[in-house]
C-alpha cells in the first residue's frame, strides 16, 4: 500500500504546464503595462522639455526689452523668432508686440506633438486626419524707462 501512494505523490508534485502558461501570460501582461508607463514617462519628458526651451526664450526676449527700456528693432526681433523656429520647430510662431506704454507681449506656440487618427477616420478627401496638441506660452512686462 505505501508504494501506491508513493507513486501519485510523484505524480502530484511540481507544477502543470497550463499554471505555467498563466503565470506567463499574466508576467506578460505586467512588462506590456511596465512598457507603456515608461513610453508615457518618455512623451511627458520631451514635452516638459520644449515647454522649458519655450519659457528660456521669453525671458530671453524679456530681457531684452528690459534692458533697452523698449521693443528691439525687427531685426534682432527677426533673428529671436529665427532662433524659436529653430529649437521648437518650423511649426512654431513667436510674437512680440508692444501694449500700450512700458508694457509689451511675448508670445510663442508650438505643436507638442502629432497624431493620426486611426485609420476609418478620414476625411473627405480620404486621407487620414491629424490631430495636434499645440502648447503655448504668453508673457507680459513691463518695464520703467
Amino acid at each position: 500500500m505505501p508504494e501506491k501512494y508513493s507513486d501519485v505523490k510523484k505524480r502530484c508534485s511540481g507544477f502543470s504546464m497550463i499554471e505555467v502558461l498563466i503565470a506567463l501570460i499574466v508576467l506578460a501582461i505586467g512588462l506590456l503595462g511596465v512598457a507603456g508607463l515608461q513610453t508615457v514617462s518618455m512623451q511627458q519628458t520631451v514635452a516638459s522639455d520644449t515647454r522649458s526651451v519655450a519659457v528660456m526664450h521669453a525671458q530671453s526676449m524679456a530681457e531684452t526689452i528690459r534692458s533697452l527700456r523698449g521693443v528691439p528693432n525687427s531685426s534682432v526681433v527677426n533673428a529671436w523668432e529665427a532662433e524659436v523656429k529653430r529649437d521648437l520647430g518650423s511649426a512654431s510662431a513667436a510674437k512680440v508686440e508692444s501694449v500700450g506704454t512700458n508694457s509689451a507681449n511675448i508670445d510663442i506656440t508650438w505643436i507638442e506633438r502629432e497624431s493620426r487618427l486611426d485609420p476609418e477616420e478620414v476625411d473627405a478627401d480620404g486621407g487620414a486626419q491629424r490631430q495636434e496638441v499645440s502648447g503655448s506660452f504668453s508673457l507680459t512686462i513691463r518695464y520703467r524707462e
